[in-house]
């Protein structure tokens, strides 16, 4: 998802990058959408039947079009591994046609703060596009549309879940499975609004062939992230959490809206 810019130019990179009619829009948007959902393994990964699964809403904000769709992460930890599961959908309209749609499940599973599988399925436009990836040894091997790639083993999705992010000097392209090198500069505490409450969080700006905004609340949540690309700023806030029984969680990510 995080593409390389040309001269002073830089394209979208990565939370909600893509193409098509609406080109524009669609390259700083993430891996997003509004139509049919895909859905993704009912698995947890192994993770425990009875752990109750944490869940983050985010309202998606566009410069011109404002609000066009929802980002969610909902994760189970067990102690021994993690499962985060990350749904997408964004619908952009222009003039009252849409213009840009798209849809996105993804799964990832973590074991001792390494990424040991990811899988993700995406509809843009019509269009399906699947992402699968696996450690092995000290490498994680992606599978894509464009043939196989490998990243170290400390890649991390470009899906901000957790502060862990801040290490990682490569992020893997959720939705394209591309790589992209990237450096997080020193944060800094920062005072947000979010609806009619004052958040101190501290602030963090990510470097390189992606550039992001991240804020990060005193527990560690991103309460507030951005992608910044060649055509604006995308901006993600969170405006709930809950948790749900595990029976809830067990659901296939695209059984409900």
């Amino acid at each position: 998802m995080i593409r390389e810019s040309r001269g002073t130019r830089r394209k979208s990179a990565g939370f909600m990058s893509g193409r098509g009619r609406g080109g524009a829009i669609a390259r700083h948007i993430l891996a997003v959408a509004a139509i049919g959902c895909v859905v993704m393994p009912a698995t947890t990964g192994g993770v425990h039947g009875d752990v109750p699964e944490k869940v983050y809403t985010y309202t998606v904000s566009h410069p011109t079009h404002g609000d066009i769709g929802t980002y969610r992460n909902s994760i189970l930890d067990d102690g021994s591994q993690i499962s985060v599961r990350n749904k997408i959908r964004i619908q952009v309209k222009v003039l009252l046609v849409v213009a840009h749609q798209e849809a996105t499940d993804s799964h990832e599973v973590w074991r001792d703060g390494l990424l040991v599988s990811f899988s993700g399925a995406t509809e843009e436009n019509g269009k399906k596009t699947v992402i699968t990836g696996e450690a092995e040894g000290a490498k994680f091997h992606v599978e894509t549309p464009a043939g196989p790639k490998e990243a170290p083993a400390s890649v991390y999705p470009n899906n901000p879940w957790s502060k862990a992010i801040l290490k990682a000097s490569v992020l893997l392209g959720t939705k394209s499975g591309n790589l992209y090198r990237v450096h997080v500069g020193a944060g800094q505490p920062r005072e947000i609004k979010l609806g009619d409450k004052t958040v101190q969080t501290q602030y963090f700006r990510v470097e390189g062939d992606a550039k992001y905004e991240l804020w990060f609340d005193n527990r560690g949540i991103p309460v507030k992230f951005t992608e910044i690309g060649e055509n604006g700023v995308i901006t993600f806030t969170l405006v709930s959490e809950a948790v749900q029984p595990a029976s809830a969680a067990a659901k296939p990510s695209g059984s409900s809206g």
